[in-house]
């Protein structure tokens, strides 16, 4: 298992910055060979939600700040996105059916249909995560069949 972490400002730029850490972390981990949708579909799931972190918490202000931290084994990832304390009960991310006329309120409904999982943090933790599962690893080779027992007239050769 792979983890990686990092800060990143809590401004656009560092959404973009936290996108590319996670997208460079899926291509790195050695236990997984990550295919470039499920690295497409991380980085726009973490964008959503460093997005969201911004403009809807702590870290969004002066100096703020959020971390990710993505966890990768040879099944899928767990990716987390932390902002600062405490968390706003009214902030808490929910998933609404998007309004054909608005340019926002889409982001959640993506995540929701992208991720494999997702959901808020411990309440002693400030965050969200999503989890993406890609293919169970290639099951092991069949083991040959065990060659048949020979009779005791077969062994004597008769």
């Amino acid at each position: 298992m792979s983890v990686c972490f990092s800060a990143f400002p809590g401004r656009p730029e560092g959404v973009a910055l936290a996108r590319r850490f996670v997208g460079g972390a899926l291509r790195i981990a050695p236990e997984a060979d990550v295919s470039a949708e499920m690295v497409e579909r991380a980085e726009l799931i973490t964008s959503e939600l460093c997005a969201n972190a911004v403009l809807h918490t702590l870290s969004g202000g002066p100096d703020g700040t959020f971390r990710v931290r993505v966890q990768v084994d040879a099944r899928g990832a767990r990716t987390e996105v932390r902002t600062l304390p405490p968390r706003r009960p009214c902030d808490l991310p929910r998933v609404l059916e998007p309004d054909p006329g608005s340019e926002r309120g889409r982001g959640m409904f993506l995540v929701d249909r992208l991720a494999a999982r997702w959901g808020t943090l411990a309440p002693a933790e400030d965050g969200v995560y999503f989890v993406l599962r890609w293919l169970s690893p290639p099951a092991p080779p069949p083991r040959p069949a065990p060659l048949p027992r020979r009779s005791a007239v077969e062994r004597r050769g008769r």
